[in-house]
């Protein structure tokens, strides 16, 4: 059995619709949402000299994109005392691809917002929830707001005509002969992962994080070229990879 990219992204993501009941034969339809493609096409077709703006203010500082990151800047420059700041987006409503939505009365996301919950480590995550109101210290243990909270997603496989739970590839799931092998490369880049990402060498934000000439190598090399160094090349291992 040979794992393709292409094979198990395609049950991956029939896997949610697997259980519907809508009838075989029922045509789907779709659309982007979201997106202000209409007032960008204004921008990009008008011809001619654009009209006079309606008003027009001076800023101390400017910020285009109301996404996670124009919106982290907003803050930033709040809590740093600037507040002469003015924020621009396409879109009619601020936070980007954070934003929630509906459809048909069930609340669901734009994108990828969610976050996990934080460690004690990462204290700049724990301020801006605490400041939103979505966390708080009960007992001297966090307490978060379980309106926002969500279910990890259940992920799973269609491998040889058999759901697998998980989105490693399960050695079980593999040919007999490709097995100890994959094991042993899915345990020795788990090691690698660990060695390289210790001493919070990765932290968040990047400010605190601890590089070292190791990791500045690391920037000099594609990942498969990694991976080819090191000597895992399990067919498994690289499509989870590729997926990642």
């Amino acid at each position: 059995m040979r794992l393709s990219r292409r094979s198990l992204l395609h049950a991956a993501a029939l896997a949610p619709i697997a259980g519907c009941g809508r009838g075989a034969g029922t045509p789907w339809s779709g659309g982007w949402i979201g997106t202000g493609a209409a007032t960008g096409h204004l921008l990009r077709d008008r011809s001619g000299t654009p009209p006079a703006p309606a008003r027009q203010r001076r800023a101390g500082v400017v910020i285009v994109g109301s996404g996670v990151a124009g919106l982290g800047a907003a803050r930033a420059l709040r809590q740093a005392g600037v507040d002469d700041v003015q924020v621009f987006d396409l879109e009619s409503v601020a936070g980007g691809n954070s934003r929630g939505h509906s459809i048909g009365g069930i609340a669901c996301p734009l994108g990828a917002h969610y976050l996990p919950l934080p460690g004690a480590a990462a204290v700049e995550v724990i301020d801006l929830l605490e400041e939103l109101g979505l966390r708080r210290t009960v007992a001297g243990k966090p307490a978060y707001d379980e309106r926002t909270l969500c279910h990890s997603p259940q992920e799973r496989l269609l491998i040889d005509g058999a759901w697998h739970d998980g989105l490693l590839p399960p050695l079980e799931a593999l040919p007999l002969a490709d097995r100890a092998r994959t094991l042993d490369d899915y345990r020795r880049f788990a090691a690698a992962v660990t060695a390289l990402g210790d001493r919070a060498a990765f932290a968040i934000p990047t400010a605190r994080a601890r590089w070292s000439a190791t990791h500045e190598a690391l920037d000099h090399v594609t990942f498969a070229q990694w991976l080819d160094a090191a000597g895992l090349g399990a067919p498994a291992l690289r499509w989870y990879l590729d997926y990642c």
